[in-house]
């Protein structure tokens, strides 16, 4: 490994570290729940979820799920409900889906990361990455998507590194 890639890692962890640096913009999500998997969009924040409870209240244990996860990276669900029993189940399950975080995977995003000198846009589709920074196009990986990498964990297919020649 490389000492430029050395850095590059050291800083992404810097980043994962600061939350406040990320901002979604689009993404699609899948989140299993206890008897099938639900999509879940969020555009611009506006959320959708596939299931029957989101068409009913406008929030659910999948897109509180996120929530969670992706914390101040989104704006929340708006909505205002009445905290009734279902509600009252839904955030426990959202608790716990969060905590399983195998039943989360991304099929795709567009966001920003605020790194040290500039905001940088990072897109992810279907396991493929792309960054609008130099030293991903030169690498194939940079310190904003492995920042990402780290903050969704195994909800992502990891970058692929370009081998620098010898």
């Amino acid at each position: 490994m490389d000492s430029s890639m050395i850095g590059k890692i050291e800083k992404a962890m810097f980043y994962a570290r600061e939350p406040e640096r990320i901002h979604f913009d689009k993404f699609v999500a899948v989140v299993q729940g206890d008897h099938k998997p639900h999509w879940v969009s969020y555009d611009h924040g506006h959320w959708t979820c596939d299931c029957k409870f989101f068409y009913g209240h406008g929030v659910c244990s999948h897109i509180m799920t996120l929530e969670r996860i992706l914390g101040s990276s989104v704006t929340p669900a708006d909505v205002s409900y009445t905290m009734d029993s279902g509600i009252i189940g839904k955030i426990e399950k959202a608790i716990m889906y969060a905590q399983e975080r195998e039943r989360i995977s991304f099929e795709s995003f567009e966001a920003s990361i605020q790194g040290d000198h500039k905001e940088h846009k990072v897109h992810y589709n279907q396991g493929v990455w792309s960054c609008d920074c130099s030293y991903f196009h030169s690498r194939g990986v940079c310190s904003h998507v492995m920042a990402f990498e780290r903050l969704l964990m195994d909800a992502v297919e990891t970058a692929e590194a370009i081998p620098v020649p010898a």
